[in-house]
């Protein structure tokens, strides 16, 4: 493994009493009984309206509004398809999605979710890259690109500091990060918030050299209750 080189880069209506409309009440289905008889339907329309109350306006519904904001939820890893962004490898493998078994490429996090306190995750986050192919795979072990989505949609994280280095795996080896020091990678001091984390990492295709593979693992940090 080389070493790495970081450089910086750049209702309403009241009701008088319960006793009172039900009495109405009656008395108005009544008299409406007798009026139908002897008027028209346009009429009856005019009466209908006149007849009902007080409309209640429908209440918020929970988590939707607040005080004129709408919420915005928590994306689940499980929702997320893949790739979940568009990538400039030329193609992808999720962490979510892989099946472990058949995937020759994947990086994959454990675990897979932490809280947050003061802006870092509380559990120490693991990064593992597995080459389950027959090649070996040489790579840049700095090049991660890391995305966040908070809810809305996927946006790309500032890449502040760049890293040049080489990492030759074997066949049926594994390679380990954490997902810290891959965020560190482009920043030297993220600041993490709620949400989706994408971290992303190219590697060679095992099945095509001249092509490359986006291995990407899903991490969800939690506002810590």
């Amino acid at each position: 493994m080389g070493v790495a080189k970081l450089s910086v880069i750049g209702q309403r209506g009241v009701l008088a009493s319960h006793t009172t409309l039900f009495t109405d009440g009656l008395v108005l289905v009544m008299n409406r009984r007798n009026l139908l008889s002897h008027i028209g339907g346009g009429s009856i329309v005019g009466i209908a309206g006149c007849l009902g109350g007080a409309e209640t306006p429908d209440e918020p519904e929970a988590g939707n509004e607040s005080d004129g904001e709408v919420d915005t939820l928590t994306p689940e890893i499980d929702d997320q398809p893949c790739p979940l962004y568009e990538t400039e490898r030329d193609s992808a493998v999720c962490s979510h999605t892989v099946d472990t078994d058949t995937a020759s490429v994947y990086i994959e996090p454990n675990p897979e979710s932490s809280t947050l306190d003061d802006g870092t995750p509380v559990d120490d986050i693991t990064l593992t890259f597995y080459n389950q192919s027959s090649n070996e795979l040489t790579f840049n072990p700095h090049s991660w690109s890391i995305w966040h989505n908070s809810g809305t949609e996927w946006e790309e994280l500032q890449q502040e500091l760049s890293g040049d280095g080489r990492l030759t795996t074997s066949p049926d080896d594994t390679h380990s990060w954490s997902f810290i020091e891959a965020v560190e990678s482009i920043q030297e001091e993220p600041a993490f918030e709620p949400g989706l984390y994408a971290a992303e990492l190219g590697v060679p295709d095992p099945e095509n050299s001249d092509e490359w593979v986006a291995c990407i693992a899903l991490v969800q940090l939690d506002t810590a209750e």
